[in-house]
């Protein structure tokens, strides 16, 4: 996806070293997510509201040191979560429940996954439900009860998922011939006299969520890194809780500027929800891996081989898959965690013990 601004992306020099800038520059980061997570029976506008003194706040502490540890066992040292040796652990549930992406929205219809829930109950026997969950940290608590089994997550959220929650990544949405991936792109409105990401300052950024790589956390990192910006001291800060009504809101030019993932764009563009002559792409980035979908680590044996199996000889052709992501991707592509996300572990490299002493003083009290 190589154009004219192929000179604002990210270069590789800048993604090495994107985790110690996370580590530098975001030491209040698990302050922050608590307070995120705690105001998630808020209405939308008292969470961005948080959201954005959370990112004002996150440039102004000393470092403190990350880990990054799991919460399971792993032997293999494939970074995911290994089964239960114990088989008194294991989960067999009655039946089987599903979630995709959290969002507000609601996300994709149970018709998308219809055929996808029918071929899942073939294999294994199970009873398929399809669950949506307006928030991520209701999902993750769903997953950690043994309440949700099989689950989609955006890009930022896998690793957390992984380390602390036993979500193992099994697939990602790819094209026909086994590739995948998607850039974060920088949105203005046409005819915007924001031409270049230097011309920022001064304006206002709406980002997604707190925990969107694409929508918050590669483009905090790009903007302090490569061109000095800091939020809420050389820009304005919001949070629009969705890529799809970030789109919108550039194109209706409700929004200034807005961090996105050129897939849902792609996505949007493809069916008509946006005109693309309405937007304008300042920056791409390098490629990062999309959604994956994948299992909780604690399934029975032969529940864990049958989800991995069906999805990924899953056909999409004439199924609800098909209509709602496709052509921009059209199968199921296995993924590997390890290797695959660590560039974004890299990015996503959120403080996970945070000290008082390293707090700003209004957080100490």
């Amino acid at each position: 996806m190589s154009d004219a601004n192929e000179t604002n992306s990210v270069a590789p020099r800048q993604e090495h070293s994107a985790g110690r800038v996370l580590a530098v520059v975001l030491p209040v980061a698990l302050i922050g997510l608590l307070a995120y997570w705690w105001s998630r029976g808020l209405e939308s506008q008292a969470r961005s509201d948080i959201a954005t003194t959370i990112i004002g706040r996150m440039f102004t502490a000393e470092p403190v040191p990350t880990s990054g540890k799991m919460a399971f066992a792993d032997a293999d040292n494939d970074l995911v979560a290994d089964p239960p040796t114990d088989a008194a652990k294991l989960n067999s549930p009655a039946s089987l429940v599903f979630s995709y992406v959290a969002t507000e929205g609601g996300g994709p219809s149970d018709d998308t996954w219809k055929e996808l829930a029918a071929a899942l109950k073939e294999k294994t026997g199970k009873e398929v439900k399809v669950a949506h969950f307006a928030k991520a940290e209701d999902q993750m608590a769903a997953l950690q009860k043994g309440e949700l089994h099989i689950v989609g997550l955006n890009t930022g959220l896998v690793q957390n998922a992984v380390e602390q929650f036993g979500f193992v990544p099994v697939c990602t949405l790819g094209k026909a011939d086994g590739s995948w991936g998607y850039t974060m792109e920088f949105l203005v409105p046409a005819g915007s006299p924001i031409k270049k990401l230097e011309d920022i300052k001064g304006h206002k950024v709406m980002f997604t969520t707190l925990d969107s790589n694409s929508g918050c956390k590669a483009p905090l990192v790009l903007l302090k890194e490569k061109y000095g910006l800091l939020p809420e001291r050389d820009y304005t800060s919001g949070f629009s809780q969705g890529h799809e009504d970030s789109i919108k809101r550039v194109a209706a030019k409700e929004f200034e500027v807005a961090p996105i993932a050129s897939d849902v764009l792609a996505r949007m563009v493809e069916k008509k929800e946006v005109d693309p002559a309405a937007v304008v792409s300042i920056c791409k980035s390098e490629r990062f891996p999309p959604a994956a979908i994948g299992y909780a680590y604690n399934l029975a044996p032969e529940l864990r081989d049958g989800i991995r199996e069906t999805l990924l000889k899953f056909d999409w052709k004439g199924t609800g898959l098909e209509k709602e992501f496709g052509p921009t991707t059209s199968k199921f592509v296995p993924v590997s965690y390890k290797d695959d996300w660590a560039n974004t572990r890299r990015i996503n490299q959120v403080i996970a013990e945070a000290r008082k002493a390293n707090a700003p003083k209004s957080d100490s009290k």
